[in-house]
């Protein structure tokens, strides 16, 4: 869990400051706008993801697998990585949908959008891969 914390922070970063750099580049997008931006910003997340979790996180896990089994670990990864971009831009747009009717300042309400979206999608991500993506090594019976 620990290390998978490290990795969480570190994916947080790269998520943010690829958010941020978007938003910088179109500003004032709308509620849709902010969505596709946050699902950019959400994959460039995920290949640093998959690369420090397979690695470090739960590298033991993949020292004792096939390479049939990685292949099908690789998989299983892409298909939380669409649950996770599909529910973050989902959030995105609900949150910032909601907050755009406040007297929040624009800039303000985009972060405020992504940080609940990384909220809720960071949590269903972590249980995605800790009892779908990198189960443990199971032998066969």
């Amino acid at each position: 869990m620990g290390r998978f914390g490290v990795v969480a922070g570190l994916n947080a970063l790269v998520d943010l400051g690829v958010f941020a750099a978007l938003v910088a580049l179109r500003p004032s997008p709308g509620p849709q706008e902010l969505a596709v931006l946050s699902a950019v910003a959400v994959v460039a997340a995920l290949v640093h993801s998959y690369v420090w979790n397979s690695r470090w996180t739960f590298g033991d896990r993949r020292a004792r697998s096939s390479l049939r089994a990685r292949r099908a670990q690789r998989v299983r990864f892409a298909v939380q990585g669409a649950v996770n971009v599909a529910l973050g831009a989902g959030v995105v747009w609900a949150a910032a949908t909601v907050l755009d009717a406040t007297t929040l300042p624009a800039g303000a309400t985009d972060l405020l959008a992504k940080l609940v979206s990384m909220a809720v999608a960071s949590t269903a991500s972590y249980l995605l891969m800790h009892h779908l993506v990198f189960r443990g090594h199971r032998d066969p019976v």
